[in-house]
């Protein structure tokens, strides 16, 4: 984060290379970058003769590149994004366009003083074995948008409030990371949703992001799991009711309760052996956030109960999918005939 700060700063200072590389599916930050490049590289009088914009599933490279070649209209430089650079990966496109990457290799070995080319690759990672994604790594200038952390989605929302005069609560911080799935898009979106709702007060609580933010389909599944262990049955097919109301379906919402009950039962199984938070996360190659959680939950129920809750979802789940019963249905049946099984108290 410190060296995009960084990168960014230099934009706005109008020190730019020629060629940039803007890789990371992180959507927030690449709106910044985005907005630093067209506003700080274009002039508002012609911005729109010198900037050209191109998607490669519809567009071949060779346009994007006689844009950057063509010099600039009444300015001193041109700017041209490219969306969509497929051929950098191991994707590719039925029907799409016939792509010159000996052109492109030839430009980033001697590309435009007066433009700035910015390839977006909005990818988890790009095949570098391929000799075209090797060169652009070689010669652009990268600009890493990989998702961030928890704690630097934590910081950066914080810092963000701070800067456009608000304060938040810490619980409140915590439960918007937590309803946005840690996800820094969005998160961004829905602080924009609760500064608007404070404008005059500029204080967020915890009380308003419940209230606001809208919870996952995943974290409405955890609730219920927690409801369902706990026994509570009329909030469980309330909860469940309001889901299928939502037009969810039961065969996923099931999918996804016997994925956390899993789990569930993993995580205990692997603290029991010693393993901390970190290490578990390793093991089962899950985010740190969701074994956190797990953590916290496993710790209330003995494991043969999870694990009784566990068979009786898959159970339920071979008996929608072989056609004998109704989905909406079985789910239902399913929280009522856990809570009337033999008594299961929570551990203290």
């Amino acid at each position: 984060m410190i060296e995009l700060k960084k990168q960014i700063k230099a934009i706005e200072n109008k020190t730019y290379s020629a060629v940039y590389l803007v890789q990371g599916t992180e959507q927030y930050l690449s709106e910044k970058v985005k907005f630093a490049f067209i506003n700080s590289v274009l002039d508002d009088e012609v911005s729109e003769f010198n900037f050209g914009q191109f998607d490669m599933r519809e567009t071949t490279i060779d346009v994007a590149l006689q844009e950057a070649e063509s010099f600039p209209f009444f300015g001193d430089k041109r700017l041209v994004f490219v969306q969509s650079p497929y051929f950098l990966t191991g994707k590719t496109i039925t029907n799409g366009p016939d792509h010159d990457m000996s052109y492109l290799e030839s430009y980033l070995g001697n590309p435009s003083d007066f433009s700035v080319l910015v390839i977006f690759a909005a990818y988890e990672k790009l095949d570098k074995r391929k000799k075209i994604t090797k060169t652009l790594l070689k010669q652009a200038e990268i600009i890493n948008i990989e998702p961030l952390n928890e704690k630097s989605v934590y910081d950066l929302v914080k810092s963000t409030c701070e800067t456009e005069g608000y304060s938040i609560d810490s619980d409140a911080l915590d439960k918007l990371i937590q309803l946005t799935d840690r996800n820094l898009s969005k998160s961004m979106t829905e602080l924009d949703k609760l500064m608007i709702y404070h404008h005059q007060d500029k204080q967020i609580n915890l009380s308003t992001v419940e209230q606001l933010v809208p919870k996952t389909l995943e974290q409405n599944i955890f609730e219920l799991n927690d409801l369902v262990l706990s026994k509570k049955v009329q909030e469980s097919v309330e909860l469940y009711q309001d889901l299928l109301t939502q037009k969810e379906d039961p065969i996923k919402i099931i999918a996804l309760m016997i994925g956390q009950f899993r789990l569930l039962l993993q995580v205990k199984i692997l603290r029991r052996k010693g393993y901390q938070q970190a290490d578990i996360a390793k093991i089962l190659k899950v985010h740190p956030f969701r074994v956190k959680l797990a953590l916290q939950k496993e710790k209330k129920f003995e494991q043969k109960i999870l694990s009784k809750a566990h068979h009786h979802l898959i159970d339920a789940d071979y008996l929608i999918k072989s056609g004998k019963v109704n989905p909406e249905l079985q789910v239902e049946l399913f929280i009522l005939k856990f809570s009337d099984d033999q008594s299961h108290l929570q551990v203290n």
